[in-house]
């Protein structure tokens, strides 16, 4: 934890964080260590709706959750592992600090210290502590330091422009606040850092087909849409859509944009404004 500790702060003043003991303290603000993973959140700062699936996923569930997720890939003819390693390739970060945002059981961990090479350091962050619990057993194996911390998405317990790359897969479109989370993965980047964010939302193309049907039938969240209204437009550059999952769940990759910079095409800005325009409803 002393590696991270100088980039922790406290969530809701943004204050550095001290360590006492089993504790994290700034200012009046104390938060306990619990069996290794710092508890960076207040229950009652916490929208209803992430309450409600902070519960769903307990014990019993965290220890079925992987199985689930690879049947359901499988019966969307998919191999998970092999989509996992795509999305961290298409993060293709470098050599530095990562951030996973709901890093849920650790499934994507492997994969993502392949791509930093080996070299660097993750940090993971969920509401459930036990899903962080699975994913501590999964961190022991890997060869990178791992560092876990319960907290909540919509207020990252983090200096700003800590990261060399944030990725986030699965979650978000039933975060309290989305554009408040993407704001926040936004904000402790470094600038030029990339940031990938996905979760169910099948394209358009897929959603006409007799297997978009099914899989709506079997998990409602399949509907989503992307939520490109909940982009802060003006923080970003270089914005692409990807699909995984055999365009089962959207991705969108995005750089933060550097002091000064400007998109790298007159068109790709052009592209941007018509979308917020189109958003926006003007």
């Amino acid at each position: 934890m002393e590696r991270i500790l100088p980039v922790l702060r406290c969530p809701y003043t943004g204050l550095p964080l001290q360590a006492a003991g089993s504790t994290l303290l700034a200012e009046g603000q104390f938060y306990a260590i619990v069996d290794g993973i710092p508890c960076l959140v207040r229950e009652d700062q916490l929208a209803e709706i992430d309450r409600h699936f902070q519960k769903q996923y307990d014990e019993q569930a965290a220890e079925k959750y992987d199985r689930a997720i690879d049947l359901l890939s499988v019966l969307g003819g998919c191999w998970a592992p092999t989509q996992r390693r795509r999305l961290a390739r298409l993060l293709s970060p470098p050599k530095g600090m990562l951030l996973e945002v709901s890093v849920g059981t650790g499934s994507n961990l492997p994969y993502l210290t392949q791509t930093l090479g080996g070299t660097g350091l993750i940090v993971g962050i969920d509401l459930s502590q036990a899903m962080l619990k699975m994913a501590q057993r999964r961190a022991q194996s890997l060869s990178v330091p791992t560092y876990l911390i319960r907290a909540d998405a919509c207020r990252l317990p983090f200096a700003d422009e800590t990261f060399d790359a944030v990725f986030h897969f699965g979650g978000i479109n039933m975060f309290g606040d989305i554009r408040q989370a993407i704001k926040e993965m936004v904000r402790v980047a470094k600038p030029g850092a990339p940031i990938l964010i996905g979760d169910e939302g099948m394209s358009e193309k897929r959603r006409g087909t007799w297997l978009g049907r099914c899989a709506a039938k079997m998990n409602s969240l399949n509907l989503c849409r992307p939520p490109f209204a909940a982009i802060p437009w003006e923080d970003v550059e270089a914005f692409r859509l990807h699909w995984a999952w055999r365009e089962q769940f959207y991705v969108f990759r995005f750089q933060k944009k550097r002091p000064g910079s400007q998109n790298e095409q007159h068109a790709s800005t052009n592209v941007q404004a018509e979308v917020r325009r189109r958003i926006q409803g003007g």
